[in-house]
């Protein structure tokens, strides 16, 4: 399977019918994740990817290891987290206004981009609460 690492795109036609694995290294600093206050924390993250090729849809699952920073909600210090959700996404060639399930329109380019996928895991691994340290004090005692 190709996958670009920087774009986060898997290239159709590299893909067998069936299922496809790959565990890829992705240059996080060089993906515009376009997060608010959120930045990778270590240059590099692991995507473990599963697409599911198949005639009506393709299925991509897995798991991005990876480390990002916020502003620590007490004193604005950089608070490191980990990235924790699972990636799911059904992507299909024709839409189904029917269908009760959510399906992405795959383009006629013969790529199909997952960034938006990793970046919903990104956002949603955010803590709401972010601290630099369980014991942080805040802004006003630094």
């Amino acid at each position: 399977m190709k996958f670009d690492t920087v774009k986060l795109v898997v290239d159709l036609k590299s893909l067998s019918r069936g299922m496809n694995r790959g565990v890829y290294d992705i240059p996080l600093l060089k993906v515009e994740w376009n997060i608010e206050d959120v930045d990778p924390a270590d240059s590099q993250g692991i995507l473990e990817l599963v697409v599911d090729f198949g005639d009506e849809f393709v299925l991509c699952s897995g798991r991005l290891n990876a480390y990002f920073r916020t502003p620590c909600a007490r004193c604005l210090e950089p608070s490191r987290f980990s990235i924790s959700e699972e990636i799911y996404r059904v992507y299909t060639w024709i839409p189904d206004p029917a269908s009760e399930e959510q399906r992405e329109v795959i383009s006629q380019s013969g790529e199909l981009s997952i960034f938006d996928a990793v970046q919903e895991a990104v956002l949603l691994s955010i803590p709401l609460k972010p601290l630099c340290s369980p014991d942080c004090t805040g802004i006003c005692y630094n």
